[in-house]
C-alpha cells in the first residue's frame, strides 16, 4: 500500500525533527540523557505508525484533497497518538502488568533499563503528547473538542478499563466473557480514535464523524483479533468467523462514507490477510 508508506514516512520526518528538538534540550541540561536515550529507544522500536496514517488518512478523506502543507495542521495529532500508543505498551509490559521481556524483537524498555526508567518515559511521552496536541495549529473548537476525545481515550472509559480487564482476566484464568470489550478498551479505542481525531480536525460533519469512529472500532476490534489468530496460528475458527464479521462491517460504513474513504477498504482487507 503505497500511500500508507508515504504517509509513515511523513510521520516517521516528523518524529525525528520531534527528537532533534529535544535533543538539544539535553544538551542544555532541562532533560536527562538517560531519560531521552528511554523514550527515543521505545518510540524508534520498529513500530509500523499504524495509528498516526490512519489519522492521517482519514484526515485526508475528509479534506478531501490535502496537500503537505495541508497535513501540518493534522501531523501534531498524529505523533502525539504514536505517544500515546508507545505509552500505552511500554505499561503493557510491566511486570505488573503483562510482564513481557521482549517487544517487537527487542528487548523490552523496563528490561533495556530498568522498571523507574519505564515508568518515567512512559509519563513523559503521555504529556508530551497532550504538549503537541495543544501547540496544533488548529482552531480552538476543533482542538478542544480532539483532546477532551483523547482524554476519554486515555482514562477510565478507554485504555485504563481496558487494562484492568485484562488483568482480571488473567487472574482468573479463564476466558473473559467480557474479552470483546477488553478489545474495544484496549485496542479498538485507540484505533478507532485515530480515524475519529482525523475527522474532527478536517472538522467533517458530526454525523461523518460518528460513522468514521463506528467503522474505526471494528476496524480495532479486527486488528486484536487477527493478533489473537496468529497467537494461534490461525487455527481458531471462531476467530476467524469473528475477524470475517469485524472486516464486513468495517468495509460497509467506509464504503457508504464514499470514493474518499476506499483506501480504508484496501486497509480492512489488508488487516483481514495479515500474516504478522
Amino acid at each position: 500500500m503505497k500511500s500508507f508508506q508515504n504517509y509513515k514516512k511523513l510521520v516517521d520526518k516528523e518524529l525525528k525533527h520531534i527528537f532533534n528538538s529535544l535533543a538539544l534540550e539535553v544538551k542544555s541540561g532541562q532533560i536527562p540523557k538517560e531519560l531521552y536515550n528511554a523514550i527515543s529507544y521505545s518510540v524508534f522500536n520498529g513500530g509500523k505508525r499504524i495509528r498516526p496514517v490512519l489519522c492521517l488518512t482519514s484526515y485526508s478523506a475528509c479534506c478531501r484533497k490535502t496537500n503537505n502543507q495541508q497535513l501540518r495542521t493534522i501531523l501534531p495529532f498524529a505523533c502525539g497518538l504514536e505517544f500515546i500508543h508507545t505509552f500505552s505498551l511500554i505499561q503493557d509490559d510491566l511486570p505488573c502488568m503483562d510482564n513481557d521481556d521482549y517487544r517487537r524483537g527487542k528487548l523490552s524498555l523496563h528490561r533495556k533499563f530498568n522498571e523507574a526508567m519505564a515508568l518515567l518515559a512512559a509519563d513523559a511521552l503521555f504529556a508530551w503528547a497532550f504538549e503537541l496536541f495543544a501547540k496544533a495549529p488548529v482552531g480552538d473548537r476543533r482542538k478542544i473538542t480532539a483532546i477532551l476525545e483523547l482524554l476519554k481515550i486515555c482514562g477510565a472509559n478507554g485504555l485504563v478499563s481496558g487494562q484492568v480487564l485484562d488483568i482480571i482476566e488473567k487472574k482468573q484464568e479463564t476466558r473473559s466473557k467480557k474479552l470483546e470489550l477488553k478489545n474495544e478498551l484496549k485496542t479498538a479505542a485507540l484505533i478507532a480514535g485515530s480515524v475519529k481525531i482525523g475527522a474532527i480536525v478536517a472538522g467533517a460533519p458530526k454525523n461523518t464523524i460518528k460513522k468514521v469512529e463506528k467503522a474505526g472500532t471494528y476496524l480495532g476490534l479486527l486488528f486484536q483479533t487477527t493478533d489473537d489468530m496468529l497467537d494461534t496460528l490461525g487455527l481458531d475458527i471462531k476467530l476467524k468467523e469473528q475477524a470475517q464479521k469485524y472486516s464486513a462491517a468495517a468495509k460497509k460504513i467506509f464504503h457508504n462514507l464514499g470514493k474518499n474513504f476506499d483506501w480504508f477498504i484496501t486497509f480492512t482487507e489488508y488487516i483481514l490477510e495479515r500474516k504478522q
